[in-house]
């Protein structure tokens, strides 16, 4: 048998092979690639939704992320990022035992200390450099929203004493002829 009719032989196959196997191959490549950049964006996703809630964390949009840590950080790489979630959840769930005056102070400066930890670590993660002063100290949130948030409090307050404790809603007449 000659060397050309060997090579002939082999290639014959090869190039049947590369022909079926090299598409399928090419449309996995581009699906992991794809997943990998989709998971990749969820994540990102949730570091700056938290990073633009950070001053407002009752915010819905901020729980919603906070609640969609463990599953787009479920990687082994992420663990740490997981367990400072973990601590800060437990944490967070603690509330009760910090009534008020100077427990809550301390409480909510350990939770402060607890959410940087968590976005550092969440920055680590994603390889973007965030230091926890710059996670805590570059915030930014209108006075003017504090001041309506707190309102809507008061307001929500009242309105619940109306309708559970019965407290009388105090009424006042105005003659429309002198105004």
């Amino acid at each position: 048998m000659s060397e050309t009719k060997i090579i002939i032989d082999l290639t014959g196959p090869a190039m049947i092979f590369a022909t079926i196997a090299g598409p399928v191959l090419a449309v996995w490549a581009s699906e992991w690639r794809h997943s990998r950049r989709s998971k990749h964006e969820a994540r990102e996703r949730v570091f700056q939704t938290l990073m633009s809630t950070r001053a407002t964390r009752l915010n819905i949009v901020h729980v919603e992320a906070l609640n969609q840590i463990d599953f787009v950080f479920q990687d082994k790489k992420y663990n740490q990022i997981r367990e400072s979630w973990m601590l800060y959840r437990q944490h967070l769930q603690s509330i009760e035992s910090a009534s008020v005056g100077e427990a809550q102070a301390v409480w909510q400066s350990k939770a402060n200390d607890l959410f940087a930890n968590l976005l550092h670590e969440i920055a680590k993660g994603l390889n973007l450099s965030f230091t926890k002063s710059y996670i805590i100290d570059k915030s930014y949130r209108p006075d003017a929203h504090l001041a309506n948030e707190l309102d809507f409090i008061e307001i929500r307050q009242l309105i619940l004493q109306v309708l559970k404790d019965g407290r009388p809603i105090n009424i006042r007449s105005v003659d429309e002829s002198k105004t």
